[in-house]
């Protein structure tokens, strides 16, 4: 188990001796997270390629598909919670691991056989939608609240990481032979899959609150659904910030491939999101603890404004102000989205597979919505003769989450990964 919280000032060697003092299940899912998200971008980025051009779908079918499968990987989330009630945290994690590698097996068989496509879809999509709540879930629940910040931190370096790499990977493989790339994506899962059964120990849910906190024994059942109900209303604003933050983050993600494609060549695609990643990878696990100490409305509300001034740096079309837009972009990114994770288990406390559930689910709708009004955008503004101004309009919009969150942000209730702690405090929870 770990021991002491990393001071402020102990610096990646302190980091470093906290996470080697992990137990050894928690360091191995963190790297298996690396894994996973490799071999998940080697085919997500490619679903709709795959489709059209290997299993020779419609391009109208294969773009329902997609948005049927990005609506069931965010969306879906929201089962996360129940699910891992009913399995516990690891089998949750084995059952998503084993959902997904049927659902290459059966993509691959789909270049012979068209119809094994839509289970596959569904399969594929559905994988993730369990897996990530339940994979931060493991981690929260494995150490204390005052680690929280650090170990979410680098959980997300190690998911960029592989996001990162994937595509690139799967751009040298895809055009020889897919079918070989998704049956051997399909063996790399079940390896994925047995590591987990083997590596992982179960972890029980920690109790919401101290026991000398916890209401009397004949408070009844009223009392408790009053403070489920008290917890979902304070995560309101959360969540609502958790939304805006997708719905901009989608624009980003969603449309950039196609600007890039006019601005210079695909390659820039690469460069843009190689930076992106490896900003994400480097700076939020160092920056974790800041992070979690900042004030939120100002925390939110400057994220916000970084997006805003990243898509109007995009704006003026050359190459160097798409890479200096995208850094600016990424920081906003690096500070929001973990401040809005660290938020929502905090405002949902004993469940953090539901809120991380819930914050699939924001980023499933956030998507969505970008998608639809984006597609929208960037069609008239390319019509127009002017696509650079759909970066200004992106910046209007991620402006007005700014001003948004600075009325309405709301500080964060003192919890104990900000309430001075002593060594006895800050001891894992894995059981």
């Amino acid at each position: 188990m770990t021991g002491k919280r990393p001071g402020r000032g102990g610096g990646p060697a302190a980091r470093w001796r906290t996470f080697t003092g992990l137990p050894s299940g928690l360091k191995a899912l963190i790297g298996l997270s690396f894994v996973v998200a490799l071999g998940s971008y080697m085919v997500t980025p490619f679903i709709g390629v795959l489709m059209v051009e290997a299993v020779g779908l419609d391009i109208r079918v294969a773009g329902v598909l997609v948005a049927v499968a990005t609506f069931i990987q965010f969306g879906g989330s929201i089962l996360g919670g129940p699910v891992v009630d009913r399995l516990g945290l690891k089998r949750t994690m084995v059952l998503a691991l084993t959902l997904r590698t049927v659902g290459l097996v059966l993509f691959g068989l789909a270049v012979k056989v068209p119809w094994a496509a839509y289970p596959a879809v569904v399969l594929v999509a559905a994988g993730p939608a369990l897996y990530l709540p339940a994979n931060k879930a493991y981690i929260v629940t494995s150490v204390s609240d005052t680690l929280r910040p650090l170990f979410l931190g680098v959980s997300s370096a190690a998911l960029n990481a592989g996001m990162g790499l994937g595509p690139l990977l799967a751009a040298l493989l895809v055009d020889a032979d897919p079918v070989l790339l998704l049956i051997g994506l399909a063996g790399l899962f079940a390896l994925i899959t047995a590591a987990h059964q083997t590596a992982l120990k179960p972890v029980e849910r920690r109790p919401a609150e101290p026991p000398a906190q916890a209401a009397p024994a004949g408070a009844g059942a009223g009392a408790g659904n009053e403070g489920k109900r008290a917890a979902l209303r304070s995560a309101l604003r959360p969540i609502l910030f958790t939304s805006l933050a997708f719905y901009v983050y989608f624009f980003f993600q969603s449309f950039m491939g196609l600007y890039a494609a006019g601005v210079g060549s695909i390659q820039v695609l690469g460069w843009v999101m190689l930076l992106n990643c490896a900003m994400v990878v480097v700076l939020q696990p160092v920056w974790a603890d800041r992070i979690a100490r900042a004030d939120y409305r100002l925390l939110v509300a400057g994220s916000f404004a970084l997006m805003a001034l990243g898509t109007a740096a995009m704006a003026l079309g050359s190459i160097p102000a798409l890479l200096a837009g995208t850094a600016l972009f990424t920081l906003g990114e690096i500070f929001l989205f973990l401040r809005c994770d660290l938020e929502l288990v905090d405002r949902v406390p004993g469940n953090p597979a539901f809120a991380f559930g819930v914050q699939r689910l924001t980023a499933g709708v956030g998507g969505l919505l970008a998608g639809v009004v984006g597609g929208f955008l960037f069609a008239h503004y390319q019509a127009a003769g002017d696509p650079d101004a759909f970066w200004l309009a992106v910046a209007a919009q991620a402006a007005g989450a700014a001003l948004l969150a600075a009325l309405l942000g709301a500080g964060r209730r003192r919890t104990a990964a900000q309430a001075p702690t002593g060594p006895e405090q800050a001891v894992a929870a894995t059981r």
